[in-house]
C-alpha cells in the first residue's frame, strides 16, 4: 500500500498528438498506480499544464502538433522547471540521439513501444529521480535553500510558501542563478499565450521579494532578472 501511494504521488505528463497512442499511455500507466497529469499535443498546452501542475516526469513523443517539436518543447521547459523527459520516437536514428542529447532525457522508446518497456522505463525513470531529489539542495546564501526537486524553499529550518507563479517565477531564476533571465521567458512560462504587461510581471516579483527579502533579485531593466548567488 505504501508503495501505490508513492507512485500516486508521481506526476506524468504526456505529450503526444496521436490520441491513441497517447490514451495507451495513460491508461497503462494508470494501472500502474502513476498519477498522469494531462495529455499535450502542442507546445502551448504542454507549457499550460506544467504551469498548472507538478509535474515530475514527461513521456514526450519527438513529433507533435505546432511550431516547436517534441526535443524542443522539452528543451523551453526544461530552462524553466528541472522535469526530466523520456522520449517516444518513431526512429531511433543518430539524429535523433544527437538532438536529444542537449536536453535532460532518461531514455527513449521507439513506437510501436512494448507495454513491458514502458513500464520499465518508468520505473527507472521513477527511482532516479527520487535519488536525485533527495540531494538536489541549492544553497542561496547562508541561511536560504532551495530543493529543485521538491521545490521547497527553506529559510533557515523554516519553509517559505510561494504561490504557484512564484514559485514559478523563482524556479526560473534557480535554474539560471547568476545568468539573466528574460522577460520574454519569464512571460512564456508563468502565462504562456496570454498577453501581460510589465505591471503583471512586476507584481509577482513584488511578492516573491516581500518572502525572501534578503535574496539578491536584479531588475535589468527592459531585458530580465538575474538572481545573484
Amino acid at each position: 500500500m505504501i508503495y501505490l501511494s508513492i507512485m500516486n504521488d508521481f506526476n506524468i505528463l504526456i505529450i503526444e498528438d496521436e490520441s491513441l497512442i497517447a490514451y495507451k499511455i495513460k491508461k497503462i500507466l494508470e494501472c500502474e498506480n502513476y498519477n498522469i497529469v494531462g495529455i499535450a499535443k502542442d507546445s502551448s498546452k504542454a507549457i499550460h499544464l506544467i504551469q498548472e501542475n507538478d509535474v515530475n516526469l514527461i513521456i514526450a513523443d519527438i513529433t507533435i502538433l505546432g511550431f516547436l517539436n517534441g526535443i524542443e518543447t522539452v528543451k523551453l521547459i526544461q530552462e524553466g522547471f528541472s522535469i526530466p523527459v523520456i522520449f517516444l520516437t518513431a526512429h531511433q536514428e543518430e539524429k535523433f540521439l544527437k538532438e536529444a542529447s542537449q536536453v535532460n532525457y532518461l531514455g527513449y522508446l521507439v513506437k510501436p513501444f512494448i507495454e513491458e518497456d514502458l513500464i520499465r522505463e518508468v520505473k527507472l525513470a521513477y527511482y532516479h529521480i527520487k535519488n536525485k531529489s533527495e540531494k538536489s539542495i541549492i544553497q542561496l546564501s547562508d541561511d536560504y535553500n532551495y530543493c529543485i526537486g521538491t521545490s521547497v524553499l527553506k529559510n533557515k529550518s523554516e519553509v517559505i510558501v510561494l504561490g504557484k507563479k512564484e514559485k514559478c517565477f523563482f524556479n526560473i531564476l534557480v535554474l539560471n542563478k547568476n545568468n539573466l533571465v528574460s522577460n520574454e521567458l519569464v512571460d512564456l512560462l508563468l502565462w504562456n499565450d496570454e498577453i501581460i504587461d510589465d505591471a503583471t510581471r512586476r507584481q509577482v516579483l513584488f511578492r516573491l521579494r516581500k518572502k525572501v527579502p534578503e535574496l539578491d533579485i536584479e531588475t535589468i531593466k527592459g531585458e530580465g532578472y538575474i538572481l545573484r548567488v
